[in-house]
């Protein structure tokens, strides 16, 4: 359990740092530290984030870090033991947590709900439903962390990977997805939310109600039913474009849907979806071409590669040692 709390702390830390969080939980995370200044998990992330500063430590910080002495409840001339580095690692956890949108940390508290985390395999979708009876399927390969309870002013989950919510309505407790590069803002809705941090793209659609889309650094998006929000990871471009219904994702059905993505992207989907390898010929173009192209529910690997062979013409495909290996025609 300890583990998993170091790993929580540190991923929330490093999504803050990339200016994933607006400051809506100010006041809760301030009273939350001041209860609990030396917390093992949130002190090694902060140790962690401490070092990697390069800068050197001004007036200024250490103005800071008085501040923060004085918030917690520290007192140098009463605990004049108190090692400096693990005051710097406390400061840099009060200050680095201040104005955290919606996630801090339940695990830490007494009496806050634990972090719950869930993931789909490798050839597998999984469906969870969260204390608020939301309801989310699992793409392959993704996981998603949630508290076993929403007790604060907002919903807050972590999502790698893809997955579709169905949210419960609540106007007084909105409900916030996090990825490594868009945060999604709703209060009741159905949408799908495609966030492989490997992946070149990032792509939000919404099929019913509204959501709010940060992307990283960016200035925030409202989507309206049958809009996709596709953030390029890469150069930080956004394009807002309308869909057909029949074009939202439908993966959890068992259909595969493809727009604009390259062969890498597709082979890299098709590995997730059946727990496939591929072996590519590092002459085959993975990278330059696009295709949008959509294969039913029912249709295997083979017949998905047949179509693909067909469409890209410079390639052919056969099996070895369990694996799938494309050569250059």
């Amino acid at each position: 359990m300890k583990s998993d709390k170091k790993s929580g702390a540190i991923e929330i830390l490093r999504l803050y740092l990339r200016n994933r969080y607006s400051p809506e939980t100010e006041e809760t995370v301030q009273e939350w530290l001041a209860k609990n200044p030396e917390t093992e998990g949130l002190e090694q992330a902060s140790e962690e984030y401490w070092d990697s500063i390069s800068t050197g430590k001004d007036t200024t910080t250490f103005d800071a870090l008085k501040r923060v002495n004085t918030k917690i409840g520290i007192h140098p001339e009463e605990k004049k033991t108190v090692r400096l580095k693990v005051f710097l690692r406390v400061a840099a956890v009060f200050i680095l947590l201040i104005g955290i949108s919606g996630i801090w940390f339940y695990t830490q508290h007494q009496n806050s709900p634990v972090m719950v985390e869930v993931s789909a395999s490798y050839g597998e979708t999984k469906q969870v439903t969260l204390p608020d009876q939301t309801e989310v399927w699992l793409n392959a390969g993704s996981s998603l962390k949630y508290p076993s309870e929403f007790n604060q002013k907002i919903r807050p989950v972590i999502l790698m990977g893809e997955a579709f919510f169905s949210v419960t309505k609540d106007k007084s407790k909105p409900f916030v997805v996090e990825t490594a590069y868009l945060t999604v803002k709703v209060l009741g809705t159905k949408f799908n939310l495609k966030a492989y941090p490997d992946e070149r793209q990032s792509v939000a659609t919404l099929q019913e109600g509204k959501i709010e889309v940060q992307p990283e650094n960016q200035q925030n998006q409202l989507l309206e039913p049958n809009e996709q929000l596709i953030y390029n990871n890469l150069t930080s471009a956004i394009k807002v474009e309308e869909i057909s219904p029949g074009n939202i994702p439908d993966w959890k059905s068992g259909a595969l849907s493809f727009s604009d993505a390259t062969l890498g992207e597709i082979l890299q989907t098709l590995g997730r979806r059946f727990n496939i390898s591929f072996d590519v010929d590092k002459s085959i173009d993975q990278t330059t071409e696009h295709y949008t192209i959509k294969f039913e529910r029912d249709e295997n690997p083979e017949q998905i590669l047949q179509v693909l062979e067909d469409v890209a013409g410079d390639f052919s495909y056969s099996m070895k040692n369990g694996r799938i290996v494309l050569r250059k025609e």
